[in-house]
């Protein structure tokens, strides 16, 4: 698990993100809890980290699908908006495992967002399960421990940092990101963006201050909204 403290004076706000990824044993996970039915593992899942959740005060515990997921930052600042949001009283749910969707998909829209990063049956079975936690305590280990329990899982490798072309491309599309904005950006940095090889590193350093725009215009819609 990758951790992160932040300490926002000018906010006051103080926090712990822990983000990890981890494969469930499924057929374990079954036995252990006599799940006899597959439509009912879900609700099984949900109800356990809910458990965990409750059981660490004023904590937040998400899963989510790790396809359109840019890198640790992305994640990151997703959840300094949403502390932000919430801190502001400018929130658009009123839940903040709903409102983390919404500034990793960067859309106010709770559907789509759900779409595009909830968890299905077969994300458990057949994949990793990517998640998150927000504590104001530095707890995120022990909270990371009764994970792996309830959920009958073992830690994997961090994979959120690779950086692939297809990768870049897929989420560019998602993010609905034209190529004149990445060279915009790729300008900024001083980077002559008609050259034919351009480091990917700076192509997704570039995708990335496009998706953390998104997230402040989100903040600044809400607060128009107010």
């Amino acid at each position: 698990m990758i951790v992160k403290e932040f300490n926002i004076e000018d906010l006051h706000l103080h926090f712990f993100v822990g983000i990890n990824q981890i494969k469930i044993n499924i057929k374990e996970f079954l036995d252990f809890y006599n799940i006899k039915n597959e439509n009912d593992v879900l609700d099984h899942f949900f109800k356990l980290i809910e458990e965990i959740q409750n059981k660490n005060e004023n904590s937040v515990v998400q899963c989510f699908k790790d396809k359109y997921i840019l890198n640790y930052d992305h994640i990151f600042i997703a959840c300094y908006n949403l502390q932000k949001a919430f801190q502001q009283n400018v929130n658009i749910s009123s839940k903040k495992k709903i409102e983390l969707l919404l500034y990793l998909a960067t859309n106010r829209q709770i559907n789509k967002s759900i779409e595009a990063f909830g968890i299905d049956y077969s994300d458990l079975k057949n994949k990793n399960c990517t998640y998150c936690i927000i504590s104001p305590i530095d707890n995120l280990m022990s909270i990371n421990d009764e994970m792996l329990q309830y959920l009958k899982a073992k830690e994997t490798l961090l994979t959120l940092n690779d950086q692939i072309l297809h990768k870049f491309n897929k989420i560019k599309e998602f993010f609905e990101v034209s190529e004149d904005q990445i060279k915009v950006i790729l300008n900024s940095y001083g980077i002559e963006s008609n050259k034919t090889e351009i480091n990917l590193n700076s192509k997704y350093s570039a995708l990335y201050d496009l998706i953390c725009e998104k997230m402040a215009l989100l903040s600044l819609d809400q607060v128009k909204i107010k």
